[in-house]
Formats: C-alpha cells, structure tokens, sequence
C-alpha cells in the first residue's frame, strides 16, 4: 500500500513539474485583444502532459533578396530566450533543446503576397515559407489568413505542425526516460507587416 501511494504522489509531482500551463485564446495570445499583435505559439506534449511557449517580440524586417520577380521577401527573426511559459525547468530545457546559447534567434523568411497562391475554396493564402531552427532550414507551404488592421499594412495568421527531427533535434527525455517529449510540435503565429507591399 505505501509503495502506490508513494507512486501517485511521484506522479502527480511529475505532472506538475512537466506542465507548462493551459492553452490561450487568441485574444490572450495578442496583447492588445485585437489580433494584430505579433506573436509566435510553439505547443507541443510528452507522455505526461502538455506545455506552450509563447513569444511577442518576433522581429518583422523586409529582406533585399528578391529572386523573383524583384518582389521583397518578409525576414522574422524570433528571439529564442524571449519564449516565456509557466513552468522554468522546461523552458529551460526548451532553450536547450533549440540550443539558444549557439542559434540565439529562430529565422523564417515568407515570400511576398504576390507570389503566394491564394486558394479560392479554403480562402488561406499558401505562402512558400523557409524556417531555420537550431541551424538547420526546412521550406513549408503555410496556408494564412490575411488580416488588416486600423495601422497600415496587414497581419498574417497560420499554423503549422512539424516534427523536431526534421531540425534535427532530439525530443528530451527526462527522468531516466521515463518522460519523453513527443516529436511533433505545433507552431501558431501572427506577424504584423506595418507595410503594405506594392
């Protein structure tokens, strides 16, 4: 009898060292309860429970490159150290993982709305989009909802699911393996462009 009770209050500490705090709503997620707030969600689980890092200082610039069409492309650059979450052991675990010490910053280029496709039946906007992580790039097709706001220019909206390994990042395990960090995580964003682009 005392080795499960000493097994249930193991557990339930673990689940809660492991917890990184509820979901928000996209209200919450953007300061101002308007929508047009930066931010970047990254969500993801173990075999215990859930967690959320959130970032609201993504730094939105227009990049030179202009491959085609002489069209600008959007540079975000999102501060790895800038991610906050209610439980610190994991968010510095996060840091870790991402090995913000050598790559400080997440970058993610999106090409310009005149190249993306827009698709008529779902009304998202396909953006060719690169994402580097840790020091490693992968290129995605993000589906985005298009955002105007009383400032000039417009917020761009998406999510996307994505495996660690493709980064390749090794999900954490803690507690002699007994916790393990699942593969896919889950990124929401919305990025403010002050400028239209012409």
């Amino acid at each position: 009898m005392n080795i499960k009770i000493k097994y249930y209050f193991f557990a339930i500490v673990l689940a809660f060292f492991v917890s990184a705090g509820v979901s928000a709503s996209d209200k919450e997620r953007s300061k101002d309860g308007t929508g047009c707030t930066d931010y970047v969600l990254i969500q993801g689980s173990s075999n215990i429970n859930k967690f959320e890092f959130i970032n609201y200082s993504p730094e939105v610039t227009r990049t030179a490159l202009k491959p085609r069409n002489n069209e600008p492309y959007q540079n975000i650059q999102i501060p790895v150290r800038k991610f906050s979450g209610s439980n610190s052991m994991m968010l510095d675990d996060f840091y870790k993982m991402l090995k913000a010490s050598e790559y400080p910053f997440i970058k993610i280029t999106i090409e310009p709305r005149e190249l993306a496709d827009f698709d008529e039946g779902s009304g998202l906007t396909n953006f060719r989009t690169e994402i580097s992580i840790a020091g490693k790039s992968r290129t995605y097709v993000i589906p985005c909802e298009i955002l105007f706001c009383e400032e000039p220019g417009f917020v761009l909206k998406g999510d996307l699911a994505l495996e660690l390994s493709d980064f390749e990042i090794d999900p954490p395990k803690k507690v002699f393996g007994t916790v393990k960090v699942d593969n896919e995580v889950f990124i929401t964003f919305a990025f403010r462009f002050a400028v239209k682009e012409t």
